[in-house]
């Protein structure tokens, strides 16, 4: 084989490339896309979306849903604000990159869940699809009821188009509801971005047909999202926070039209920095 010999011009060429390369890869970083953000984090409004948070973020929520409906408080209670509600405390944590677990207390019930997520796929600007599972068990400690304990397991997705709307779903089964056994339904949910950090957000869960007298649960909120914080001003139907009581649809006997409440979210995330 013919050896190619070393010219003053092929090495100033080499050297002209070499230093074209390493011009261009500052810029070539610069350019490069930033992570795609979807707006919606780890959960919609009471339904979980299929992404975890980033690893080593823990979150702490603090839902409120006030128990009188808004036609029954009149003014004197000002939309039902003067009266008791149901008061969900969570934590969640991700120790390992897409796996979140969360424990979620509300105080209705006395009812206590506990969950893992996993994200399979996550969404980026060429693909915003999202997919996840996550499953859990939820104690109903205050109930009078002889099975306090039940499973649940749902498979979620999530598609934005354009940046802007999100499409999600969330099919649940659950094992044990306070009034019912093995149900399953489909939370519908949907977000529109409306500004920077600022989205309008609804979820949509189908009546218990085995439940005389009950409807669809619907609720709305307008959620404003800062670095590490998120508050949502939320009206709906039903007050109720945890899998089990939202797919039964039995949160306070059943749901009906007249069920309308007020309440709102706040979410803190805090980043846990690894030991020195």
């Amino acid at each position: 084989m013919r050896k190619l010999e070393r010219t003053p011009a092929r090495a100033a060429a080499g050297a002209l490339l070499a230093g074209a390369l390493l011009a261009i890869s500052p810029l070539a970083a610069q350019d490069a896309p930033a992570p795609f953000d979807p707006g919606y984090g780890d959960r919609f409004l009471q339904t979980a979306s299929p992404l975890a948070n980033d690893k080593g973020l823990l979150q702490a929520i603090f839902t409120h849903r006030f128990n009188q409906p808004v036609n029954e408080a009149g003014g004197n209670n000002l939309g039902g604000l003067d009266s008791g509600a149901n008061i969900g405390i969570g934590l969640s944590y991700v120790p390992v990159d897409r796996l979140e677990v969360e424990a979620y207390r509300a105080s209705v019930g006395g009812d206590y869940e506990l969950a893992a997520r996993y994200t399979f796929l996550k969404p980026t600007a060429q693909l915003p699809l999202a997919l996840g599972l996550r499953g859990g068990m939820d104690w109903l400690t205050k109930f009078d009821i002889e099975d306090k304990v039940g499973g649940f397991a749902q498979g979620l997705v999530a598609y934005t188009f354009g940046g802007r709307v999100t499409l999600a779903a969330a099919p649940t089964y659950v094992s044990n509801t306070p009034m019912f056994k093995d149900v399953f339904n489909v939370p519908l949910m949907v977000q529109l971005k409306l500004g920077k950090g600022l989205f309008a957000t609804g979820e949509y869960v189908f009546r218990n047909k085995d439940l005389d007298g009950s409807v669809g649960q619907w609720s709305f909120a307008l959620e404003k999202g800062l670095w590490h914080h998120r508050f949502s001003v939320w009206i709906g139907n039903s007050a109720a926070s945890t899998v089990d009581q939202i797919m039964g649809g039995d949160y306070g006997g059943g749901v009906t039209e007249s069920n309308i409440r007020l309440g709102f979210n706040i979410i803190r995330q805090f980043e846990i920095a690894p030991a020195p």
